[in-house]
């Protein structure tokens, strides 16, 4: 093992940017002052987003690649819900000097690849030390000329709102394992990478640690399905009543959740809740359970495209009524993920 404080910074971008393969957009990629890149368009559509350790994940419960493929997908999921196909990353990572070359050549290697799935390229970056591990990712794509952007503030009553992934909840589920001190166990019975897609959700403890290490929705969706359809988007990242909440409020509506759909997912996930010591309620997962970055839109009625599940409809606010989301009539608040709550 070869700690990075026996490297220099170019010995050790050596080891770590070698698979960091190229598009043919790239005009100049790692290795110069910045990095060169032919958009499809003028309309540069751009996000960032960090990852630290001890926050966002633990080093003892995840992979190497898993936290590069976290870090890649919150990025992508971002550019992607704005209806634009991304097309390039950078990255900045910071360490202490004591973190094995390994580690970093494990969470490059695994933001590669979960880019390169999407056509993406990273394409430079930045290196330093630090008193905790942290990865910043910067993704940039472009919208089409004539394509309006995906925004929050589209939905309108009566059309349908749809989630893009088959299952939600699981990302909440395995943190659930992990701060319950299962983590560091399951991810070494994870015989194999645990990405799929979420095409056909696995239940099992060891697939919730996985997803939640290591999201992977549909993210394509975004600019292979939405564009001329959906009409607001964003991904899920801090929960599906919270993010709801926000297109709710963005657009002066309510969003009214189908109970008997989402009852599924409850269901799906009450093993693993019943795994845990004090037994979780799966329903805080479905509806509060964040880092899923599944896309999340309202479409009119008939236009829902393949990939997404209607889970509930959009309606007018009654009178006195504030925009939000609910279940059953009851108005869902205090639910989902905030970095200062």
């Amino acid at each position: 093992m070869t700690r990075i404080e026996h490297l220099t910074e170019s010995g050790l971008l050596e080891r770590i940017t070698p698979g960091l393969a190229q598009g043919s957009d790239v005009e100049l990629g790692p290795g110069d002052d910045a990095a060169v890149v032919r958009l499809a368009s003028p309309r540069l559509v751009i996000t960032t987003d960090t990852l630290t350790e001890g926050h966002d994940f633990l080093l003892s419960a995840t992979r190497p690649e898993w936290i590069g493929r976290k870090a890649a997908v919150q990025n992508l999921a971002d550019v992607a819900a704005m209806g634009a196909r991304p097309q390039a990353v950078v990255v900045s990572v910071s360490a202490p000097r004591e973190t094995p070359a390994e580690l970093l050549e494990g969470i490059s290697r695994g933001l590669a690849e979960r880019c390169a799935r999407e056509g993406v390229s990273v394409v430079g970056g930045d290196l330093g030390a630090a008193d905790a591990l942290s990865i910043t990712v910067t993704a940039v794509g472009a919208l089409p000329e004539g394509q309006a952007p995906v925004r929050r503030d589209g939905a309108r009553p009566d059309q349908v709102l749809a989630l893009g992934s088959p299952l939600i909840g699981r990302s909440a589920a395995g943190l659930a394992l992990v701060l319950a001190g299962e983590g560091e166990a399951l991810v070494g019975d994870r015989g194999d990478d645990g990405a799929d897609g979420g095409r056909s959700p696995d239940v099992t403890p060891a697939a919730l640690v996985a997803w939640h290490d290591a999201p992977d929705p549909e993210i394509s969706l975004g600019w292979t399905a939405c564009p001329g359809r959906a009409r607001a988007m964003l991904d899920v990242s801090d929960g599906l009543a919270r993010d709801g909440g926000r297109i709710a409020r963005a657009s002066g509506v309510v969003l009214d959740l189908d109970r008997a759909v989402l009852a599924a997912d409850a269901d799906a996930l009450a093993p693993a809740a019943d795994l845990l010591t004090e037994r979780a309620d799966p329903w805080q997962w479905v509806l509060g359970g964040g880092e899923e970055h599944a896309l999340l839109a309202t479409f009119e009625e008939g236009e829902i495209p393949a990939g997404f599940r209607r889970i509930g409809l959009v309606r007018a606010l009654a009178p006195g009524e504030e925009p939000g989301v609910v279940l059953d009539g009851a108005v869902l608040a205090d639910l989902g993920f905030d970095h200062f709550g």
